[in-house]
């Protein structure tokens, strides 16, 4: 399991679950090591975002979505794959965790999946991810609501909210910037910022890796 501390608790929740109805924070900080203070958290976390539930006597079960996320099997194994298209795709990043935040909320706002996906140690995170949900929206994968989040401060115009509307996979679009073009390695196929979907393009044997974007 990745460092993501809400995904790692969300398994662990689903393991513990599965032959009793729910599971208490006490329980669950002897069966992850994890100390009471981020086993709280990751469960405000979790809650919030309507994937575990608690009852009355403080006992925690995983919601449908929860049980869905977990199913689903989310998590992406890191380390560098090549698929055959040629692209090379750099797995376990700042913006694989995002994509899985993207596909377990629906709709959001870029500061839920920066709460969702974020470790604690990488830098410009609303700045890198802002850059990826704009190419993910030009790319048709992802579109702004009308509607916006009110914001905390009284001058403040809201959070736009994004709605995913391609949902293709496991496997989190690859921006290529310089390439005006985001490579969804889950159709192997490239679509071109704000025009049409490229054919899949399979490589040779003399065809190299193309560094990520």
């Amino acid at each position: 399991m990745s460092n993501w501390a809400t995904e790692q608790l969300l398994v662990a929740i689903a393991a513990a679950t599965a032959a009793r109805e729910c599971i208490t924070e006490a329980r669950l900080v002897e069966i992850t090591g994890k100390n009471a203070k981020s086993i709280e958290n990751s469960c405000r976390i979790l809650r919030k975002h309507g994937l575990i539930s608690k009852n009355a006597q403080g006992c925690h079960k995983l919601t449908p979505a929860g049980r869905a996320a977990v199913d689903q099997e989310l998590r992406l194994r890191s380390g560098p794959k090549g698929p055959r298209s040629g692209h090379l795709v750099r797995e376990g990043t700042l913006r694989d965790r995002a994509w899985r935040a993207m596909r377990i909320k629906g709709k959001f706002t870029i500061d839920d999946i920066v709460m969702l996906s974020v470790e604690g140690e990488e830098r410009d995170v609303r700045s890198n991810l802002g850059k990826y949900f704009r190419a993910l929206a030009r790319a048709g994968f992802l579109v702004p609501l009308p509607a916006r989040e009110a914001g905390t401060a009284p001058t403040s115009n809201g959070f736009v909210r994004y709605l995913l509307v391609r949902n293709t996979g496991p496997k989190a679009p690859v921006m290529k910037a310089s390439r005006g073009m985001v490579y969804d390695p889950n159709t192997e196929t490239s679509v071109v910022l704000d025009g049409e979907e490229l054919p899949r393009v399979r490589a040779t044997k003399s065809q190299g890796g193309a560094s990520c974007g």
